[in-house]
């Protein structure tokens, strides 16, 4: 098996793709909306910045409440398009995920290779576009596959910027704190609330999360941002499994 093992310090980028320009004709949406997401990106490093980016490596701990280890997770996430590579590992556990529309979702779990199922995979697809960096990254390029809007927020007082696709349908949201800073995110499948932001190197997101209802949590350990797109290669299942 095709060791894709992948440290900190050595990530394989390739050239920038070349993009569909049509797409990066502005955000679409409410300009009250619009006006406080492209705050929101200016407190994360700014919005020039954000435009220039095609991939991101951030390195969590994560510590799950039901488990008896924590463990460091690497994620290699592509901004382009729907498209992540993870590894997990502590002491006790080894697990390594990917997702593309092009080779689906797959895993190795402590050695052992598997395909996620039909709905795990549409799941992958449907919320990537959301995470809160691919958003980030939409809103500094004027991505018009995006639509904001403001809607009543779930924390007593507050609204929430709502993020629509093509499709009219609403698949994320974020709270902002009276700084513009991301307090809570959330998908259709996903919630995070957030610490206080910390900067790495040029870019600004917060250094910690509690995942749901709190009984999980992370703590950001470097995040480092790229103007390259990632290595097709990292999405590839593991020889052997192909």
């Amino acid at each position: 098996m095709r060791s894709l093992v992948l440290t900190t310090c050595a990530i394989l980028l390739l050239p920038r793709p070349t993009h569909a320009q049509e797409r990066f004709t502005g955000v679409r949406g409410d300009a009250e909306a619009i006006a406080d997401a492209e705050a929101m990106v200016e407190t994360m490093g700014g919005m020039a910045l954000w435009a220039e980016l095609e991939s991101l490596h951030f390195v969590h701990e994560w510590f799950p409440y039901q488990r008896i280890d924590s463990y460091v997770e690497n994620e290699i996430l592509d901004l382009t398009g729907p498209r992540s590579w993870v590894e997990m590992r502590s002491e006790v556990y080894h697990r390594i995920r990917a997702y593309s529309p092009e080779h689906g979702y797959w895993l190795v779990v402590n050695g052992a290779f598997s395909v996620a199922g039909e709905e795990t995979f549409r799941n992958a697809m449907e919320r990537a576009p959301y995470s809160i960096y691919r958003i980030a990254r939409a809103i500094a390029v004027g991505d018009s596959d995006y639509e904001i809007r403001y809607g009543d927020g779930d924390v007593p007082g507050s609204r929430r910027l709502e993020f629509y696709g093509r499709d009219g349908i609403l698949h994320g949201w974020i709270i902002l704190t009276a700084r513009k800073e991301p307090l809570v995110w959330a998908t259709t499948q996903y919630r995070y609330t957030f610490g206080p932001m910390e900067r790495y190197g040029n870019l600004r997101v917060p250094r910690w999360a509690v995942y749901g209802n709190g009984n999980t949590r992370y703590e950001m350990i470097s995040l480092t941002g790229s103007n390259e797109a990632p290595d097709p290669a990292i999405f590839l299942p593991p020889e052997g499994s192909r």
